[in-house]
């Protein structure tokens, strides 16, 4: 181990210096409140040089290599120590360590071991020293227990100077100015002899110093005047300070009896304010109790025996009845409720609510009663406008609204009851109202049904019957229901037959004119609910106050349908589906109705609902979701008979043994795809369109193929001419509608047109000479196998003779014959007035140029010098196929 002293200026030097601390006391120990014993640390007690000398304990590791400090392990303040024990007990052996060492803090406790016993005591009795000497008029400083009664110990002041002057800590020196430096140099080369005769220098600098001295003292005694004026204006500044100082005295006194004063006022305020508190309470109790005592007798009388009929009694009673309901409301003291005559007065009070309440109750739904009798006694049923209620029913009602408010707000019970009797006798009504007038429009759709095909004019003469027989049932015609069953029988045994596949395919099963005026009945439907709704709603609203925020006269229902507030109380829209409980019933069968005819219809239903939707959007919480709701279905029967068409298309299959032509859901959605885009023209339900289109598409790319897939053996119209014909017109359908949504299905027909029409032409090009081409064919193939080409002549089946044989079967007039025939093939193949037929045959006309061109090769490499040529040459060739197209239809 070094020397303590080396190894306290090595700290001094190398750790402290950087944080301005000079070590004082320091002493090896091991930490035995740890698991390993073996590493070793330094106990240094130190103080801070230039600030506040603030003793600190650090603990310090031993680094890796010799005796380099690693990091501080611990500072405590050494006014933070508790206590510090001198000669602890280790181990519970009840005896004194003589080398241990327990600091102990607010918040833990540390106990060491000396490496020696010396050290030990030299580190206690510097510490010791230190706490006497910077922490002697500090409250907070360790205590020292078990220490020895030893003077070494004892703690002398005086001995601590040495600590805190050791060499260890270096001198500091401040560097020199630049003019201090600057001066030094003009010194000392003014006296050039001052570095050979050091010593003339120094008497030199001696002598010029006691000059300085001399002036100095000089100065002094030239001065001493004006020192003598300055003590005397001390001395009178201190008798002015002596002055104010009593006249302060003086006014504290008087301050301290001006204080007392005010602590008393204090109190008295604070007694003053809750005196006034408990006057406004008691004020304030009074009030409310005098407040219910005084209503009248006379308002008691008033609200039993007043004609509400009459204005000025109902303005009377309203106003008798709102006072009792704040007298009944008002908050009494605890207590005050047990008094006799509060309490009887009280119960006089609540009893006239409840019988006045009771009166209002009976006497609104008395006036339900009779408006809904006399306004079912002249309402007319049937029209194709809904009647209105303002005049007959809204208006007469509305000046008791007072009373259903009043209602509201101090019976809850009764005012449900009145609500109630007001749906028993106003929903009736408007069911009876919204059935003849839905029944009135399915009339109207079942009289623009007359133009269908005739083989469903029996279904539709029976259905107009029928509504008719509904209509004038309603209105109180003579007319039985024996005779619409009759009818209805006759009808079912009468009417035999159905659609054919093309007809099933087709739009023209009904008119577009009969669309458009289901289209128009159904905006007009649509166009005379919202009103009628909208005029319920605000009735309820002013008459039931179901909102309290604003009241919307009577007298200024909106007859258009401009934006108005969304109402949103959960008790109007509970009224408004218990008065409108048909309506959502009605709307759908209407939807049914239409959709019987027409299933495409829905689409115009569909557009025409969804714009109306938008519109009525901010009506009321009850109008949206009525319409919402039957969206939510359009949207379903819309896509119910997209895949019900979808269903049927991929089952289709044409009739064998005939000509196929463009199958029948192609050219439906040609018409599908033309009225469509009118239905959703500027529409913001062009997405569902699009969606639809797609769903189509894919299921006739799908029927395509499989009606091909069975025509494959077919003698009348080839699988290929089935994809041909086909995926054409479904490219051009797309590229005439201008369907961007169909781009990517545009370029798959049209891929599948291209494959189609390359098998059609590769099939057909080789009839005109069928047999030349089988041969030339084995030829190519036997070329392949042998080493040269020359040698296929030699083959049974290929030979020279064989070859001429088939060369004089085929002359020119042979060629051109076939290929008049091949015209008029294709032209079998093809659907009357199709502009595919000049495609394929100028396609044709390539492909058996090529041919032409590949047996003359063949020829030359195969059977060479043999003289053999084709009796018809490329120029034929060429004029038969001009001719045969100027010939053909």
């Amino acid at each position: 181990m070094q020397d303590l002293k080396v190894i306290q200026t090595k700290l001094n030097d190398d750790l402290f210096s950087a944080t301005q601390e000079t070590c004082l006391a320091l002493c090896r120990v091991q930490d035995i409140t740890k698991k390993s014993k073996e590493k070793s640390y330094i106990i240094c007690a130190c103080i801070y040089q230039k600030a506040d000398a603030q003793p600190t304990l650090h603990l310090l590791r031993f680094g890796d290599k010799g005796y380099e400090i690693a990091r501080k392990k611990m500072n405590i303040l050494l006014c933070d120590v508790k206590t510090i024990d001198y000669a602890p007990v280790i181990n519970d052996k009840r005896q004194p360590s003589t080398l241990g060492i327990d600091i102990v803090t607010a918040d833990r406790e540390y106990s060491f071991l000396a490496l020696s016993f010396d050290e030990k005591k030299e580190f206690v009795s510097n510490l010791r020293k230190i706490t006497a000497h910077y922490l002697r008029h500090s409250r907070d400083k360790p205590k020292y227990l078990n220490v020895p009664n030893d003077d070494d110990l004892v703690g002398n002041t005086q001995n601590l100077e040495p600590l805190s002057s050791r060499p260890s800590v270096p001198e500091t020196w401040d560097a020199i100015t630049q003019q201090e430096e600057q001066d030094l140099t003009d010194l000392m080369s003014e006296y050039d002899f001052a570095i050979k005769d050091a010593e003339r220098f120094v008497d030199m600098l001696q002598q010029r110093l006691t000059d300085l001295d001399v002036a100095n003292v000089e100065t002094v005694m030239a001065s001493e005047k004006g020192a003598v004026q300055l003590m005397n204006m001390l001395d009178k500044a201190v008798e002015e300070i002596s002055k104010i100082d009593n006249r302060l005295g003086l006014y504290e006194k008087k301050l301290s009896t001006v204080a007392d004063a005010v602590k008393i006022m204090s109190r008295k305020d604070s007694l003053i304010q809750i005196e006034t508190a408990n006057v406004q309470k008691l004020t304030e109790a009074l009030d409310n109790l005098l407040e219910m005592q005084d209503f009248s007798d006379d308002y008691i009388q008033l609200l039993q025996n007043s004609d509400l009929t009459n204005d000025n009694d109902r303005t009377m009673c309203i106003q008798a009845a709102t006072l009792l309901t704040q007298a009944l409301s008002v908050q009494l003291q605890p207590g005050m409720e047990k008094m006799a005559a509060i309490r009887q007065r009280r119960d006089l009070l609540e009893q006239t609510q409840r019988a006045f309440s009771l009166r209002c109750k009976n006497f609104l739904s008395s006036k339900f009663v009779f408006h809904s009798q006399d306004y079912g006694d002249r309402c007319e049923i049937g029209a194709n406008e809904l009647p209105h209620h303002v005049e007959k029913i809204t208006r007469p009602l509305l000046p008791f609204s007072p009373l259903c408010q009043w209602l509201k707000v101090s019976s809850s019970n009764h005012f449900k009851e009145v609500c109630q009797a007001y749906t028993s006798q106003i929903r009736p009504i408007y069911a009876k109202e919204m059935h003849a007038f839905f029944e009135s429009a399915k009339i109207g759709v079942t009289r623009g049904a007359t133009a269908m095909p005739e083989k469903r004019a029996g279904k539709k003469i029976f259905l107009l019957k029928y509504r008719i027989y509904i209509y004038l049932y309603l209105v109180g015609s003579v007319s039985t229901l024996n005779t619409i069953r009759k009818d209805k029988q006759h009808m079912q045994t009468s009417f035999v037959g159905g659609l054919t596949d093309s007809e099933s395919f087709s739009l023209k099963i009904s008119t577009k004119d009969f669309r458009t005026r289901c289209d128009k009945i159904f905006e007009r439907v649509l166009g005379q609910i919202a009103p009628a709704v909208r005029e319920e709603q605000l009735f309820c609203v002013n008459f039931f106050n179901f909102l309290e925020e604003e009241t919307i006269s009577g007298e200024n229902v909106p007859e258009s349908t401009e934006s108005i507030e969304n109402f949103s109380s959960s008790g109007l829209r509970e009224m408004l589906s218990d008065l409108f409980n048909s309506l959502d019933e009605e709307i759908r069968g209407l939807i049914t109705h239409i959709k019987n005819y027409d299933p495409f219809t829905i689409l115009y239903l569909f557009v025409r609902l969804s714009e109306t939707t938008m519109v009525v959007q901010n009506f009321g919480a009850f109008l949206n979701k009525l319409f919402a709701s039957n969206l939510i279905l359009l949207k379903r029967d819309v896509d119910s008979y997209i895949s019900e068409t979808c269903k049927r298309i991929r089952e289709y299959r044409p009739v064998k043994n005939r000509r196929v032509g463009i199958l029948p859901y192609v050219n439906y959605f040609s018409e599908f795809s033309e009225e469509a885009e009118v239905i959703f023209d500027k529409s913001a339900r062009a997405v569902d369109l699009h969606r639809v289109y797609k769903n189509l598409v894919t299921a006739i790319f799908q029927g395509i193929e499989e009606c091909a897939s069975v025509m494959v053996h077919d003698a009348k119209t080839p699988d290929s001419m089935v994809r041909l014909e086909n995926y054409h017109q479904m490219q051009h359908i797309m590229g005439l509608r201008k369907l961007s949504a169909l781009d990517t299905e545009k370029q798959e027909a049209r891929k599948c047109y291209n494959a189609a029409k390359a098998d059609y032409e590769r099939e057909y090009c080789r009839v005109p000479f069928e047999r030349l081409h089988n041969f030339f064919e084995r030829v190519d193939e036997i070329r392949k196998r042998l080493a040269k080409d020359e040698d296929v002549q030699f083959q049974s089946d290929c030979s020279i003779i064989e070859l001429r044989r088939l060369i004089r079967d085929h002359p020119p007039k042979e060629v051109k014959r076939g290929l008049e025939n091949l015209s008029k093939k294709i032209e079998k193949h093809l659907s009357e007035n199709s502009s595919l037929l000049q495609a394929i045959w100028h396609d044709i006309q390539t492909l058996v140029v090529e041919e032409h061109q590949r047996m003359t090769t063949l020829i030359e490499i195969c059977y060479p010098n043999s003289n053999i040529k084709l009796e018809f040459t490329v120029e034929h060739l060429l004029n038969f196929f001009t001719e045969t197209a100027h010939t053909s239809p």
